[in-house]
């Protein structure tokens, strides 16, 4: 065995622990029957690429593998994404995760120059890896409806912090009384609350109506109990998108004026600024995994053009201040 070939497998073997520890864990929390059926069959067949795995280490090294563990760590924190992502998004993750242990597999078994036996028996682990994501694909598809509401929720999320962020950070630069900054970015909030949620409400009632004339046109006569109650659920969606709209919007907005209440100016701005590049970081990485676009360069990417936004109205706030000497108490 090459000299770095048994850490790669120890990697895999904890990576496959893992994931039939959280397969499992999976299994005792969701109803779904359908979905229970494919956790139980793929917890078995981690389990299977595990003692792969560790057979290996045991009969060319000696390793003690049971003295070989899950990634704790790991494991406690997808439970904790669970829980605050929900279920449908969980399964995003869970296919994120597949293809990285493909990916990985391929480059280790392309870098491999040993034995061509072993090489078919680790291709035949990617194959049933591939299978894997299959299987979430399929379910991500039937779901996609939940996911895209969660998804809504956090654009609208966004726009609050990013809005409101930006507005306060350049009221800082030109107003010295905290609450008179907190006061004005919920004005603004107010406004932006309903300009959002009106938008969304008009977008939202001009497709459900094509929606439903195109429905009253294929089916005029043919009307059926079943044609009612999609015309009625239609009816209701842009309502259901402007409350979606008018809630996420009112968290987002939240999160940086909330400081202003309880700290003084610097300090507020201080703690809006990093409680808000934490939550658009979060927000837009969940964004990212519901749609299998890179994660961490999402979040990223998205915390700093909301603190760039930030910095450049607090600049034009400062500039105001110092060329027409504008202060409010």
């Amino acid at each position: 065995m090459a000299s770095e070939d048994w850490k790669y497998q120890k990697r895999f073997l904890r990576d496959e622990l893992t994931d039939m520890v959280f397969y499992t864990y999976l299994y005792n929390k969701i109803a779904d029957p359908e979905m229970k059926k494919n956790l139980e069959h793929l917890a078995e067949t981690e389990k299977e690429h595990a003692n792969f795995w560790g057979n290996e280490l045991k009969k060319k090294l000696g390793i003690d593998i049971n003295k070989i563990t899950y990634r704790k760590l790991k494991y406690f924190g997808l439970k904790i994404v669970r829980f605050i992502i929900g279920r449908n998004l969980i399964i995003n993750l869970l296919e994120h995760g597949e293809y990285a242990s493909v990916r990985k597999y391929k480059e280790y078994i392309d870098s491999y120059k040993g034995n061509e036996d072993y090489k078919k028996k680790v291709r035949d682990l990617i194959t049933q890896e591939m299978e894997h994501e299959d299987i979430f694909a399929g379910k991500i598809s039937i779901e996609e409806k939940t996911i895209q509401k969660s998804r809504d929720f956090l654009y609208g999320m966004s726009d609050g912090l990013v809005e409101i962020l930006a507005t306060i950070a350049g009221l800082t630069a030109i107003i010295s009384n905290n609450i008179y900054i907190a006061l004005s970015g919920f004005v603004v909030g107010i406004s932006g609350t309903f300009s959002m949620t009106l938008g969304s409400y008009l977008a939202q009632k001009s497709e459900s109506e094509y929606k439903i004339s195109m429905l009253n046109r294929k089916h005029i006569f043919s009307k059926s109990r079943k044609i009612d109650d999609l015309i009625e659920n239609y009816s209701k969606e842009a309502s259901n998108s402007a409350l979606n709209t008018a809630i996420s919007y009112i968290v987002g907005a939240a999160i940086p004026i909330l400081p202003f209440v309880f700290l003084s100016k610097y300090a507020a701005i201080l703690v809006s600024i990093i409680a808000v590049g934490l939550t658009q970081g979060f927000a837009n990485a969940v964004v990212a995994l519901s749609l299998n676009t890179p994660i961490l360069k999402t979040a990223v990417r998205a915390s700093l053009l909301a603190l760039g936004a930030a910095g450049i109205t607090f600049i034009a706030g400062e500039i105001f201040h110092i060329i027409f000497h504008i202060s409010l108490l």
